[in-house]
């Protein structure tokens, strides 16, 4: 998986290989899962309706992905095992102004008659979800240099070239869905991600053709846990966030 810094840049190559992280680039596909399975939109993992998260108006949140962590290549300080689940607040934006949850399994059942088949709020906020199909999820792992919008990244890099710019910003965008790896804010870095060191990207979902998926104009969303709370298995406070053009 060896990344190869083109020429231009080897004036920075030091660098760049310094800041290189693991990332699961998300893939979707237009198949039925498993209620256990790493998935876009459709039924989470429920072993009882009333699992289901409420939002702050007492209404059913809108699922967004699920991802089983065995299913991916591992990332170093994410669980190899267990279900992540991925709920925003239902209100007309994506959960922009509401928050999110963030839900964490470690251990699920494979029995499909012991679970919820169906996702039984679905249709409270299946016009304003921000992909037009549900999918399943599959990973490819890859590795990444340190993304343009990050902080370091505009302090390491003043008064270069125009060549080495779009050099530099075709080998370091970070776009596309993953796990892991660094954001990639459409418009800004948010005023808490100073330091890329001190957060990691539990998900990215962006633009993508099979799904539908976008959001607003052109637009992302990110969700960012600090590397503590990772570690310490506390997914209360992830940072949610989406932007577009």
């Amino acid at each position: 998986m060896n990344r190869k810094i083109p020429k231009i840049l080897e004036l920075y190559e030091d660098y760049l290989k310094s800041t290189i992280k693991l990332s699961n680039q998300i893939m979707f596909t237009l198949e039925d899962t498993k209620p256990w399975e790493s998935k876009l939109g459709g039924c989470p993992y429920l072993e009882d309706i009333e699992q289901y998260p409420k939002g702050t108006d007492g209404g059913p949140m809108m699922f967004l992905a699920q991802i089983n962590l065995a299913e991916m290549p591992p990332l170093p300080e994410f669980p190899h095992e267990g279900l992540l689940q991925f709920y925003v607040e239902n209100d007309g934006c994506y959960g922009l102004y509401g928050g999110c949850v963030v839900k964490y399994i470690s251990e699920y059942k494979t029995d499909e008659t012991a679970l919820v088949n169906e996702n039984p709020y679905s249709d409270d906020y299946a016009e304003d979800l921000p992909f037009s199909d549900d999918c399943k999820i599959t990973f490819n792992q890859e590795e990444v240099f340190i993304g343009t919008e990050c902080p370091e990244f505009q302090d390491n890099f003043q008064n270069i070239s125009k060549e080495e710019e779009k050099a530099l910003y075709k080998l370091c965008c970070a776009s596309g869905s993953r796990v892991g790896g660094y954001p990639y804010f459409v418009q800004r870095a948010p005023a808490y991600y100073k330091d890329s060191s001190e957060y990691i990207l539990l998900l990215q979902l962006d633009v993508d053709d099979t799904s539908g998926l976008m959001f607003g104009d052109s637009g992302n969303c990110t969700f960012i846990i600090s590397r503590r709370d990772l570690l310490a298995g506390n997914f209360t406070k992830v940072h949610y966030d989406w932007q577009c053009c």
